[in-house]
C-alpha cells in the first residue's frame, strides 16, 4: 500500500497528511501498516480480510472488544482510534516494541499474561454490560461441542476436492492416524468425565466462563522497551471456556515455552479462577481434544479459502506442494506429542 492508498482509507474525522506507510509484521488474516502523519502522530492501520464465503466480522469484533476494554480501564491493549466499516479498515494506537514471541520470555512475562487474563475474568463477572459481548469465535462450552467442532473441521479437510500425491497423503493421515486418535481420545475423555462427575453435553454455566481473546499468546503480544506487554489481535474475542484459553497457549505451535513456564502459567490461571474448583480437571480432559483441533488448524493450508486469506495478508503467494508437505509433517509430529502427553498431563504439578 502506498501513501495515496492509505490516505484514502483514513477516516474522514482524521484528515491528516500521511508522510510514510510501511507494512508491519505479517498477520494471518489482515494487512497491517505503520502510518506516520505530518503532525508526527503515528498509527497502526489494519485492513481486514473480507470474502463472500467468510461472514466473520473481524473488524467489528476487534474494534468493539478494544473499545470496551479501554472503556473499562484496560490499557495493556492498543487504543482504538477510528473504524471505517465500509472500507473494512481501522486505526489503532501504534505500539513501539517487538513481538514477544521472538524474545526470551521470562517469568515476569508469564505472570503478565496471567494478570491480563485475570483482569478479563474480573470484568466478565463484575462489569454490568459484559453479557452483551459476543461468544468467542468457535467457543465450545461442552465436550460434545468440542467434538462437533473437530468433526466439522475434519469434514472440510476431507472434502478438499483436490488431486495429487500430497492430498492422497493427507487423506491417508486423516483416515488412519488422526481418525484412530479421535476415536481413542473421545473414549478417554468420556471416561474421565464420568470419573470426575462432569457432563458430556451440559454446557458450562456463565459463572464458569470468561472473556478471552481466543487466539491468546505471546505471538500476539508486543513487548515495549521497558518490558511491559501489550496484547494485540482481538478478532476472535468473546465469552469462552477458560480451560480452552489455557490449553490454546500450551498447545500453540507458534510459541516455544519451557515446561516450567507452561506449568507456571497453568498454575497462575487455576489460582486466579479459584472459584471454579473443576477447572484443573477440565483443562486435563480437553487438552488432547484441543490438540486434535490444532492438528486441523495446521492443515488449513490445504484449504483454498484459507489460502485466500493468507494471500491477502501477504503470508503466501500460492499453494505450494512443499509447504503442504511440511505442514503435514508438522501435524504428524504434533499429533505424536499430544498422544504421548494426554494420559499424563505434564503441566499441572
Amino acid at each position: 500500500m502506498d501513501i495515496i492508498g492509505a490516505q484514502a482509507l483514513m477516516p474522514l474525522d482524521l484528515n491528516r497528511d500521511i508522510i510514510s506507510v510501511e507494512p508491519i509484521g505479517i498477520g494471518g488474516n489482515s494487512q497491517v501498516y505503520k502510518v506516520i502523519c505530518r503532525d508526527t502522530n503515528c498509527y497502526a492501520l489494519k485492513v481486514y480480510y473480507r470474502d463472500p464465503g467468510d461472514n466473520r466480522d473481524r473488524l467489528g469484533a476487534e474494534f468493539t472488544a478494544l473499545d470496551w476494554l479501554w472503556h473499562n480501564q484496560v490499557s495493556d491493549v492498543p487504543r482504538p482510534i477510528a473504524a471505517d466499516y465500509e472500507k473494512g479498515c481501522a486505526l489503532y494506537e501504534f505500539i513501539e516494541g517487538s513481538t514477544a514471541a521472538v524474545s526470551v520470555l521470562t517469568n515476569d512475562d508469564i505472570d503478565g499474561a496471567v494478570i491480563f487474563l485475570t483482569k478479563l475474568e474480573k470484568l466478565a463477572h463484575f462489569s454490568s454490560d459484559s453479557r452483551r459481548l459476543p461468544l468467542a469465535a468457535e467457543a465450545c462450552f461442552s465436550i460434545k461441542a468440542i467434538l462437533e467442532n473437530i468433526n466439522d473441521r475434519l469434514a472440510r479437510l476431507r472434502g478438499h476436492g483436490q488431486r495429487g500425491a500430497i492430498f492422497a497423503d493427507l487423506d491417508r493421515f486423516l483416515e488412519n492416524d488422526f481418525g484412530h486418535r479421535l476415536d481413542d481420545f473421545t473414549v478417554w475423555s468420556i471416561d474421565k468425565l464420568d470419573k470426575a462427575g462432569l457432563s458430556f453435553d451440559l454446557e458450562l454455566d456463565w459463572r464458569q466462563r470468561t472473556l478471552s481473546p481466543s487466539d491468546f499468546g505471546f505471538h500476539n503480544a508486543i513487548k515495549r522497551d521497558d518490558g511491559r506487554l501489550v496484547f494485540v489481535d482481538f478478532e476472535y474475542f468473546g465469552w469462552d471456556d477458560p480451560a480452552k484459553m489455557v490449553v490454546d497457549l500450551l498447545l500453540h505451535p507458534g510459541m516455544t515455552l519451557t515446561d516450567a513456564q507452561k506449568q507456571r502459567f497453568t498454575k497462575g490461571i487455576i489460582q486466579a479462577f479459584a472459584h471454579d474448583p473443576l477447572l484443573a480437571g477440565r483443562i486435563e480432559i480437553v487438552y488432547p481434544l484441543f490438540g486434535l483441533k490444532w492438528c486441523t488448524i495446521l492443515l488449513n493450508e490445504f484449504l483454498p479459502q484459507h489460502m485466500r486469506r493468507r494471500q491477502f495478508a501477504g503470508r503466501v503467494e500460492r499453494q505450494d506442494e512443499s509447504v503442504l508437505a511440511e505442514q503435514l509433517a508438522k501435524t504428524k509430529s504434533f499429533l505424536r506429542k499430544i498422544s504421548e502427553e494426554h494420559e499424563r498431563f505434564p503441566y499441572i504439578s
